[in-house]
């Protein structure tokens, strides 16, 4: 396992390599770091190369001077893959780091070889009514402690991603011709009809609904989780 700081635009971000193989990126969810991918890391480093990072505001990587922003995140893991020297890379996402990496496959898409979704969302209003509240108030008590707390401040931009910050189209899901496996909960966050119109609009995508599993199934169902994703990413790839 090998740690480092890789430098980004006004900052760094924490990032560690373990393993070796064809390249895999693991993309964690709002205020989370790497280490939610635990079970995924020890799995798949024994035939792949795993690349963990923590986001910018995230973990052990700077937040930057500016806002967050999808755009911003996207452009720092194609610098983090220029730094490491990968061509291409298959990506694991999970919530935000789903709509990460839908950012990354939708913008760069000669970066992204697979991609696996986890409770993904490319429109806030894909959250279920109860989450979507839960968000709203977090941002709006974060926003007022942030005029006196910067720590509250930038906490506040990381749960404006989920809010303000999701800008993707129809067209942009549209463009995706990466291999895709859409991965839910049956009781997950995200809106099923959401989950499906992901699926309607990447035209390269399978889905699969785990029963009984909420949002976190990755954690919950991670022997499960690891041979669906294991057999996806070995599949031959045909765009």
């Amino acid at each position: 396992m090998k740690s480092m700081y890789i430098p980004v635009e006004a900052g760094y971000l924490f990032c560690k390599t373990i393993g070796k193989g064809k390249p895999l990126v693991l993309l964690h969810g709002s205020e989370e770091n790497h280490e939610i991918f635990e079970k995924q890391m020890a799995y798949f480093s024994s035939h792949y190369q795993v690349i963990v990072l923590d986001s910018r505001g995230h973990g052990r990587s700077d937040h930057g001077t500016g806002p967050l922003t999808f755009k911003q995140m996207t452009q720092d893991i194609v610098e983090v893959l220029n730094y490491l020297k990968i061509k291409s890379v298959s990506v694991i996402g999970f919530s935000d780091g789903g709509n990460l990496a839908l950012y990354l496959a939708s913008h760069y898409p000669e970066k992204v070889d697979k991609m696996i979704l986890i409770g993904a969302n490319f429109k806030a209003n894909g959250l279920k009514l109860n989450a979507w509240l839960q968000v709203k108030w977090q941002y709006s008590y974060l926003n007022g402690l942030g005029k006196i707390f910067p720590a509250s401040r930038r906490r506040k931009e990381v749960i404006d991603l989920m809010l303000h910050q999701l800008d993707l189209k129809e067209t942009d899901l549209k463009k995706i011709q990466a291999p895709t496996l859409i991965v839910a909960g049956e009781f997950d966050v995200i809106k099923r009809q959401h989950t499906n119109e992901v699926h309607r609009l990447i035209a390269t995508s399978q889905l699969v609904i785990v029963p009984k599993a909420t949002h976190f199934l990755m954690v919950e169902e991670y022997e499960l989780f690891n041979q669906l994703a294991d057999q996806f990413l070995q599949e031959p790839s045909i765009r």
